[in-house]
């Protein structure tokens, strides 16, 4: 039996999932890299833990950017209230923090965050 040349069905049945896969790829870079991002960061953060140490108090935390932007260099602080006295203070740096993503972190004090009032907020960030 003889072969005829050319291209065969099989073929030109993975060329056309193959193109219809590559545009769909390629139309979502497009619509991702045109779309308008959120030009502020929205970082909350929340208190996960705490854990007593030798050396303290150490307050486990999670940092939730919920914006359209990543950001760099988070400063988080943390304080430790007595009605309007802030009795002591704490601050860490997350490196990164990607949009719509979220990062781990720990502050450590001196004194039990339990008894006093707990105050974790981001103070700032750099663009990445």
């Amino acid at each position: 039996m003889t072969r005829k040349p050319g291209t065969s069905v099989t073929e030109w049945v993975v060329a056309g999932i193959s193109s219809v896969a590559l545009l769909a790829v390629l139309s979502f870079l497009v619509v991702d890299g045109l779309s308008t991002r959120d030009g502020t960061a929205r970082i909350v953060v929340l208190p996960l833990a705490v854990a007593v140490t030798e050396g303290g108090y150490v307050v486990e935390f999670t940092a939730a950017n919920r914006a359209g932007k990543s950001v760099a260099a988070v400063e988080i602080k943390g304080e430790l209230r007595n009605g309007d006295e802030v009795v002591e203070e704490s601050s860490a740096t997350l490196d990164y923090v990607p949009q719509e993503s979220q990062r781990n972190g720990a502050l450590i004090f001196r004194r039990d965050p339990e008894a006093y009032d707990l105050r974790l907020f981001a103070s700032g960030y750099s663009e990445p």
